[in-house]
């Protein structure tokens, strides 16, 4: 195998949801992103073809992370053209016993925590960027979503560039391997970042709200009305971290934006 055929790998695993289907879920997926691999082991189209269909079955994994299989699909792939003594039950073993665990880690890192990390991230671009201009239209329009795809994707696309390689290259080590990616302590620090980043959201929106409570000049009973429903949302948010400790920022998202709606009304 050469860098060019782990290159082309990466490239077709971005189609991987693409060819979804309900039966095989990422199945033919797989197997497309396997085909550089195989037009390298195998010359005679018969073999090929019989090797992809091997892969076009039932898979499902994180898309993100398909690629450590592939690498290790691929590697064994080359062991039995080769010669080596691996039949297909032990090739579908290993892979389904890589996917899963990936499939486990990588939902609650890049779904629960990255994905609305990033989203945060395009909130706070809103205070930060320069507002628009009475002759210019507003440009944060296009850089808040530019943000949260770069702040997503600065994170997925290393996992995505090194999986083929760093999968091939430790195929006999499965465990090692799920160990090096490092993914629950990286859940962790993100979890921590969001839950830093919402804190500097609230005092940017409270600081202002604050200020503009009572403009009436109502007195200190209506200012407590108007704010008493964020106190209660942080409250709630609080409890409900209990419960669901994965959705820190959704939970938080939510709370503000109810807390938001109710004081409006006050």
């Amino acid at each position: 195998m050469k860098n060019l055929d782990f290159a082309k790998m990466t490239s077709r695993s971005l189609y991987l949801q693409a060819l979804f289907a309900p039966e095989r879920q990422q199945g033919p997926g797989f197997a497309f992103a396997l085909v550089p691999a195989m037009q390298r082991l195998y010359a005679d189209a018969t073999e090929r073809g019989r090797a992809l269909a091997r892969h076009a079955g039932f898979f499902g994994t994180h898309p993100v992370l398909v690629g450590y299989v592939l690498g290790v699909v691929a590697r064994l792939e080359e062991r039995r053209a080769q010669g080596a003594p691996i039949d297909d039950q032990k090739i579908e073993e290993q892979k389904r016993a890589l996917a899963s665990p990936l499939a486990a880690l990588g939902d609650p890192l890049f779904w629960v925590t990255l994905r609305p990390l990033a989203g945060l991230m395009g909130i706070l671009g809103l205070a930060f960027f320069p507002l628009a201009s009475t002759v210019a239209p507003d440009q944060r329009v296009l850089l808040c979503p530019l943000l949260v795809l770069l702040t997503y994707n600065a994170v997925a696309l290393h996992y995505r560039a090194h999986g083929v390689p760093r999968g091939y290259a430790m195929a006999d080590e499965p465990g090692k391997l799920l160990h090096s990616l490092r993914l629950k302590p990286l859940k962790a620090i993100f979890e921590r970042v969001s839950a830093f980043l919402f804190g500097f959201l609230v005092v940017l929106t409270l600081g202002p709200m604050t200020e503009s409570a009572d403009p009436a000049g109502m007195g200190l009973a209506h200012t407590v009305s108007v704010l008493a429903p964020f106190a209660l949302a942080g409250i709630t948010t609080i409890l409900a971290l209990r419960r669901w400790p994965g959705r820190s920022v959704e939970l938080a998202l939510t709370a503000a934006l109810v807390a938001l709606v109710v004081s409006t009304r006050v």
